[in-house]
């Protein structure tokens, strides 16, 4: 427990910027455990002798380094700098004719699905082959579990749409990734997958939505999916880099490339 005595004595530093001096050393030191809720505001103002807005500010510096969260009702939590993030196993299976996602976890959809039309961006027409701003049928969902949420975007060019002779040609209501990637295949389009992963901050109302930091980055993780050479959807997930943890096999065969020489010892 820490008392009056333990507290350092005050700079001309601002306040807030000293108490999260101080809070962070006894995190890291293990004083205040990984799990364990921090003393309320008003029990910390007392001890520092300050008032609670300048806790609070404090407090708001330590959770946008990630050393706290809150939760409510049960307060600000300490985090454990160390811990890693839940593994997401990234990958696909064909069961039963049907494609499933290696992830274990229980995702569920909140809310309705929204179907839009959406203008590809350069990005995206270098992707599909098609020229900036040809339209693209797009399906966005929100996805939740018990570690946190998630968005996803599913994107297939109108052209796409139509070559394929495709249910969705004239119908903008594009059916969950698993099931569209099942279409295709039942339908002669043998499929292979590319994907990427980057991070970059979350704009608008990204952070709120996805219920997370604004000062946390964003991964995005970006599956192409392909047939004959010829990419037919893009499907992009946002997940918060601080609750998710990809997770992919490296081994790959490649045929007709030489194994390396096996070296041998000599005693």
């Amino acid at each position: 427990m820490v008392t009056p005595q333990d507290v350092p004595q005050l700079t001309a530093q601002p306040l807030w910027r000293q108490i999260a001096d101080h809070l962070r050393q006894l995190i890291l030191s293990g004083h205040y455990p990984a799990g364990q809720p921090l003393p309320a505001e008003e029990r910390l103002a007392d001890l520092y002798g300050v008032s609670r807005t300048a806790v609070r500010q404090g407090v708001k510096t330590l959770v946008r380094e990630g050393l706290l969260t809150v939760r409510r009702p049960f307060g600000t939590i300490v985090r454990d700098p160390h811990a890693r993030p839940p593994a997401e196993p990234r990958g696909l299976s064909i069961v039963d004719g049907r494609f499933m996602d290696d992830d274990p976890r229980d995702w569920t959809e909140v809310g309705a699905a929204s179907f839009t039309r959406t203008d590809a961006d350069v990005w995206h027409a270098e992707v599909f082959g098609i020229r900036p701003g040809e339209p693209m049928l797009t399906r966005e969902t929100l996805h939740q579990t018990d570690t946190g949420r998630r968005s996803v975007r599913l994107l297939m060019p109108f052209r796409v749409a139509a070559d394929l002779s495709t249910p969705w040609q004239d119908d903008p209501h594009l059916p969950a990734a698993l099931d569209l990637y099942t279409w295709l295949h039942d339908n002669g389009h043998p499929l292979t997958f590319t994907e990427q992963v980057r991070a970059r901050m979350p704009v608008g109302d990204e952070a709120s939505a996805l219920r997370m930091n604004p000062e946390t980055p964003l991964l995005i993780l970006t599956r192409t999916a392909r047939t004959a050479q010829r990419a037919l959807t893009v499907e992009e997930t946002h997940t918060p880099a601080d609750q998710s943890e990809p997770a992919y096999p490296l081994l790959v065969t490649t045929p007709g490339r030489p194994k390396p020489a096996r070296t041998s010892r000599t005693r």
